[in-house]
C-alpha cells in the first residue's frame, strides 16, 4: 500500500523555509557589515555557514529519516529554524549572528531535503519530477518576494526585524505541519543500527546515473548561490544602488524560475525528465554566456544584469527539479539517504562557491559571471560524458 500523499500546501510550507532564510537576509548584508563593523567577506559567512549547515544536516537527517520517519525529523527541523531565527534577532556579536545562521541552516536543510524525499516516497520518477516542479513553482513565491520584503524591512525597520519575521513564519509552519503532515517513509520501524543506516552512501556514490544527475544539480545550484552571494555587492557597491533595488530586480529571476518549473510540471511525463534536464542546461548556458559578455561592456546595469539571469532561471527551473527527481530515482528505496547525500553535495558546493566569489567579486565584479559560466559548462560536460559512458 502506497503511503498517503501530503497536500501541496504542506510540501510548499516545509520547502519554503530554506529559500526564505537564504534570500530575505541577502539584501541586508551591506547593512550587517556596517552594523557589526565587519568586512563584507566576514558578513558573507552568514550565507556560507548557512549553506554548510544545510549541507551537513541533510547528510545526517536523510538516512535518519529512512529509519525513524520523515515526520519527526521535519518537526525537529522546524523547531531548530525557529530557535535560530529568534537568536539572530537578538544577536549582539558577529559570533552570535553566525551561530544563529548555522541553527537556521540546520533546520531549513532538514525540511528542504525531506520534502523531496516525501515526494519520492509517493511518486514515480517522472511524476516526482513534475510534482517537485509544481511544489517549486508555488514555493518560488518565497524567493521571489523574500529579497524584496527583506530589502524593505531593512530599510524601514532595520535588519533585526528580518529575523523576527522569519521566526513568525517558522511558528506558522510548525503549527501547520504538526496538524497535517502524514508519515511517508516506507521503512519506519525496521530495526537497523545507527551505523547501518549510513551504509547506503557508498552504494549511491557508485551509481553512475546518480552521480551524473548530482553533478548537473550541483553546478546549476552553486552558480545560483554564487549569484546570491555576489549580486547584492555588485548592485549596491559597484553600481551604487540601494538594497531595495536589488530586491525589486530579483523578482525577474524568480519569475523566470517559476516559468521553468511550470514547463517541467506540464512536460516531464510527456517529454521525459532526462531530456528536460538537457534542455534546461542548454538554456542556462546560453543565458550566462550573454550575461558574461554584457558584464564586460559599458552597458552593465541592474537591468542588463538581471535580464539574462531571468532566462538562466528558466533553464534552472527545468534542470533542478528534473535532476533532483532522477537522482532520487536511482535507488527509490533509499530516497531519504539519496536526498541527504545529494543535498549535502549540492549545498556544500554552494557554500564553497560563496566563499570564493565573496572574495573575488570585491576585486573583479565580473568574476561572478565567469564563475557561473564555468559551472554550467561543467554541468553540460558531465551530462554528455555520462550519456556517452552509459551507451558503451
Amino acid at each position: 500500500m502506497s503511503p498517503k500523499r501530503p497536500a501541496l500546501l504542506i510540501l510548499v510550507a516545509i520547502s519554503t523555509l530554506q529559500p526564505i532564510a537564504l534570500n530575505m537576509v541577502a539584501p541586508a548584508t551591506p547593512a550587517l557589515a556596517r552594523g557589526f563593523s565587519a568586512s563584507y567577506a566576514t558578513i558573507q559567512l552568514t550565507l556560507t555557514l548557512f549553506l554548510v549547515a544545510v549541507a551537513l544536516t541533510q547528510l545526517i537527517v536523510g538516512p535518519l529519516s529512512d529509519r525513524f520517519g520523515r515526520r519527526p525529523c521535519v518537526l525537529a527541523g522546524i523547531v531548530a529554524f525557529i530557535l535560530g531565527s529568534a537568536l539572530g534577532a537578538i544577536a549582539e556579536t558577529t559570533g552570535a549572528l553566525l551561530f544563529s545562521r548555522v541553527l537556521e541552516g540546520a533546520g531549513a536543510g532538514t525540511t528542504f531535503a525531506l520534502a523531496r524525499a516525501i515526494i519520492r516516497d509517493t511518486s514515480s520518477r517522472d511524476e516526482a519530477a513534475g510534482q517537485i516542479a509544481s511544489v517549486t513553482m508555488v514555493m518560488v513565491v518565497a524567493p521571489m518576494l523574500a529579497p524584496y520584503v527583506g530589502g524593505h524591512i531593512e530599510t524601514w525597520f532595520g535588519w533585526r526585524m528580518i529575523f523576527w519575521t522569519m521566526t513568525a513564519v517558522g511558528v506558522a509552519v510548525l503549527v501547520l505541519t504538526a496538524m497535517r503532515l502524514p508519515e511517508t517513509a516506507p521503512s519506519v520501524g525496521i530495526r537497523t543500527s545507527l551505523l547501518g543506516i549510513f551504509r547506503a552512501f557508498p552504494e549511491l556514490a557508485g551509481n553512475r546515473a546518480f552521480i551524473v544527475d548530482v553533478i548537473a544539480l550541483t553546478m546549476t545550484s552553486a552558480s545560483f548561490f554564487a549569484f546570491i552571494a555576489a549580486a547584492p555587492f555588485i548592485v549596491v557597491e559597484t553600481m551604487g544602488r540601494g538594497s531595495d533595488v536589488y530586491g525589486a530586480y530579483f523578482i525577474l529571476n524568480a519569475f523566470g524560475y517559476m516559468i521553468g518549473n511550470f514547463a517541467m510540471s506540464r512536460l516531464a511525463i510527456r517529454v521525459g525528465t532526462a531530456r528536460m534536464v538537457r534542455i534546461g542546461l542548454a538554456i542556462s548556458f546560453v543565458a550566462i554566456s550573454a550575461a558574461f559578455a554584457i558584464s564586460l561592456s559599458p552597458y552593465w546595469t541592474p537591468l542588463t544584469l538581471f535580464l539574462p539571469l531571468a532566462l538562466n532561471a528558466i533553464g534552472n527551473g527545468l534542470t533542478i527539479p528534473g535532476a533532483t527527481a532522477s537522482a532520487l530515482s536511482a535507488k527509490p528505496e533509499l530516497a531519504g539517504s539519496a536526498a541527504g547525500l545529494m543535498g549535502a553535495v549540492q549545498l556544500g558546493s554552494g557554500a564553497l562557491a560563496t566563499i570564493v566569489i565573496s572574495a573575488a567579486v570585491t576585486i573583479w565584479p565580473q568574476s561572478l559571471m565567469a564563475m557561473m559560466w564555468l559551472m554550467l559548462a561543467a554541468a553540460l560536460f558531465s551530462l554528455r560524458f555520462g550519456r556517452i559512458s552509459a551507451s558503451r
